[in-house]
């Protein structure tokens, strides 16, 4: 190996974050109820369908009048509750299924690079994601989370970093590629 090459595999070394880690299903459930009570994109989802029953049962009442305003508040507030049980419910059960998925590897390793990331298990089976899989990110006291959409969350336990300083540069990678919300 000559002095170029040992420079190359040093940069990349560098820009590299290692985590060993296994996954736990309290990480997976801290994750969705910060997602869902913390963050825009999550108030949003979780207040969308609510918004738009409100907005239904406006022009019922404006156009049919069949309606008087108690019922249709009684009948409001019943169909927003059961939408918020039903709603965190799948929510929840989605979250639990990718835990599943994840938790089968055993202890698990995902290396962040500037291409992506990459997670295997023991076995060496694995598979990897690009940036673009993952618009967003987020973190905790525990852990960072990246999340592509409303339910489905890559969860990446802090306590698995190989090194202190791979939670820096976790950091800058998911600055440089994803948004923080």
């Amino acid at each position: 190996m000559d002095m170029d090459q040992a420079g190359c595999t040093e940069a990349v070394a560098l820009g590299a974050a290692r985590f060993d880690y296994a996954p736990a299903a309290a990480d997976y459930d801290k994750a969705m109820w910060r997602f869902s009570l913390r963050t825009r994109p999550g108030l949003t989802g979780s207040l969308l369908l609510p918004a738009v029953f409100a907005a239904a049962a406006f022009l019922v009442r404006v156009v049919a009048w069949h309606f008087d305003e108690g019922q249709i508040i009684i009948a409001g507030v019943c169909c927003v509750i059961a939408l918020f049980a039903v709603r965190q419910w799948m929510r929840r059960s989605r979250v639990r299924g990718q835990y599943a998925a994840h938790a089968a590897r055993g202890t698990c390793r995902t290396t962040l690079t500037e291409e992506g990331l990459t997670t295997t298990g023991p076995d060496g089976e694995g598979d990897g994601a690009d940036w673009s899989a993952y618009p967003w990110w987020f973190e905790t006291p525990e852990l960072f989370v990246l999340t592509g959409s409303l339910e489905h969350f890559f969860v990446l336990p802090k306590r698995g970093a190989a090194d202190p300083e791979d939670l820096v540069r976790a950091r800058a990678l998911f600055a440089q590629h994803l948004r923080r919300i």
